[in-house]
This record gives C-alpha cells, structure tokens and sequence, in this order.
C-alpha cells in the first residue's frame, strides 16, 4: 500500500510529544512490513530510513494542502486529527482519522475512526481501536538500580493528570516524588524547592527521561479523567518499572496485576505508597513487548487500512462522543 500519515508538526518532538514519537513507530512500521509511506510533517523534520518526506510550512498546516500536493499513487491518508470539511470531502483516496485525545460531550467523528484503548471507543460509541505501540530498544533497562523515589510523569499543566493528588499521596504516605513531564503550576515548583521529598525535573526527553522511567521505584498515576491510553504507562512498564495507577478509562488495559496495580481509595493509595508491592523488572519490560510494540501497532493499523481500502466501514454509526465524568 501506499499510506501518507498527516500530522504537521515538527518530528520528532523536542522533547517529549507523544503523538509525535507514535507517528515515527508507526511510519516505522509499515515501511518494515513494505509498504510505502510518506509523512507530512515541518521542514527540519528527522523520519525513519525508508520514510519519505512531505515538507508542509508551519504557514499551510492544513489539510486542504493535499488537495494539490498529495503524492501520486497514494490511496490511504491517515490522520492525527480531524481534517478540515472541504479536505475530507474532496481528496480522491480513502482516509481514516486517528482520534488521541477525548473527544468534547457530543462532538462526532467520521465512520472511519480508531481509537487508543476499547474504553476509549466504547466511550465514543465505536468498536475500532488501535493500541499504540513503542520501540523498547529507545528506553533504558536497569533492573539492579532503582532507587528510593517515586516518578510522576505526565502533563503537569493538565488539572486531569492530577499532579496535585500523586504530591499530596506521596507526602502523606512519607514517600519521595520526582516530577516530570512540564514547567507548570509554578505554585507546586516552589514547594519543590523547598520540600525535601520533592524534586522538581520539568519537561525532560532523552536520556533524562529514560533514566527517570528506569530508576524511579514506581509510576504514580492518579489521573482523574478516562484516559484514552497513557503512553507513559507503557514507558515506565518497558522501562522495567511498575505503574500504580486509577482504575480508569484505559488503565485496566494497560496494566495487569503482574505489573502494577490500580487503585480506587485514598486508603488503597497511601497502603501503597508506604509499602509498595514488589514487581518483576523482567515481566514489566515483557508485558509492553508482548502488547505494545510499534510492530504489533503497524500490523494493527494496516488490518484497519485493508478494510477502509476494500469498502468496509470501522464503526457501524458515526462515533460522538459521550460526557465523562470521574
């Protein structure tokens, strides 16, 4: 097949950007199982060897750009977020969206859409979803050196991704917190610097990140929304690191009781914390390789591009999506 995957964004990201980093694996992917695949992405963009380039300007972001500039030969356009109405209506190839986030109460989306997570369609009346998947070789493993903190990594700027609940669990039950994964609320940086269980990392990538996600005791994620993955949670877990997180939205599908746990009360939450349950390195790295891989994630996402080619729909009504609350 010929595939174009549209997401207009510098590749990959500078520092953390999770859709930016599963565009890459996914690009990755199918050209390993021989398609080809071009991305349109910013100029100064680094893509995969094999993956060829379709420079879009920051000034031309939108899709309508491919009315003019599609590649020949090209019958699937992937993308990352919703396409403008003239774009969808007047390419002349088959198309399907990836939806990555929540979608707003009642917002609804194409037929062809796939989801992160079955909780994650089910919460949009769909049944097509697609686990995204990771290249384990990219992170570090180092199971004899963990050491006596407790990692939050998320968007800290997000009220959703709870920064403030992993603090306030984390102190109460006397345990250490390292926290990643932003620059915000400068409130919470300032009590970081001057409380001795708390350190506060920022926005970080590479070689910072990978040592974070492999030495930190565990993950703490208490998200207070219906996440619809959590690629974090897949990172620390390759990283050889368990995930304490909530029991909601994708979570349950992420992490099985060989390496994490989810939990309900602040009770659960603070036993944990004080006394953490032991956990394999070896399994944590293996479940995420058995379930998560970019490959497993290419085969995934071709089986959706074979249907959508041969006239079939991915979700028998148009996907809307549904109020949540936690």
């Amino acid at each position: 097949m010929k595939i174009l995957l549209f997401h207009p964004t510098l590749l990959p990201a500078p520092k953390y950007g999770g859709v930016e980093r599963v565009v890459i694996w996914l690009a990755r992917g199918l050209v390993e199982r021989g398609h080809e695949v071009w991305v349109a992405a910013y100029p100064g963009s680094q893509l995969p060897p094999g993956v060829r380039f379709l420079e879009i300007s920051p000034d031309d972001r939108s899709a309508e750009v491919l009315l003019t500039r599609l590649p020949a030969g090209v019958e699937m356009v992937h993308f990352m977020a919703p396409p403008e109405k003239r774009a969808k209506e007047q390419l002349a190839c088959a198309q399907v969206l990836t939806v990555h986030g929540n979608g707003q109460a009642g917002e609804e989306f194409p037929r062809n859409t796939v989801f992160l997570s079955q909780d994650h369609a089910k919460r949009h009346g769909a049944t097509c979803f697609v686990y995204n998947g990771i290249d384990p070789e990219e992170y570090e493993f180092s199971p004899k050196f963990k050491e006596d903190w407790f990692l939050f990594f998320s968007k800290t700027q997000w009220r959703v991704k709870n920064v403030s609940g992993a603090v306030s669990l984390c102190l109460e039950a006397g345990a250490s917190l390292r926290i990643a994964g932003g620059d915000r609320p400068y409130g919470l940086r300032a009590l970081c610097a001057i409380h001795p269980r708390l350190k506060w990392e920022g926005s970080v990538g590479g070689p910072k990140k990978n040592f974070l996600l492999s030495h930190a005791k565990a993950l703490v994620f208490p998200v207070i929304w219906p996440e619809p993955f959590g690629l974090a949670v897949v990172e620390a877990l390759v990283s050889g690191t368990p995930v304490f997180g909530s029991r909601v939205g994708s979570l349950p599908e992420l992490v099985g009781p060989e390496v994490g746990a989810l939990l309900s009360t602040r009770a659960e939450w603070i036993d944990m914390l004080r006394s953490p349950a032991r956990f394999d390195p070896e399994k944590c790295r293996a479940w995420v390789k058995d379930k998560f891989h970019f490959r497993q994630m290419a085969l995934g996402y071709e089986e959706v591009y074979k249907k959508v080619l041969a006239g079939e729909t991915l979700n028998e009504v148009a996907p809307v999506a549904s109020e949540w609350r936690i």
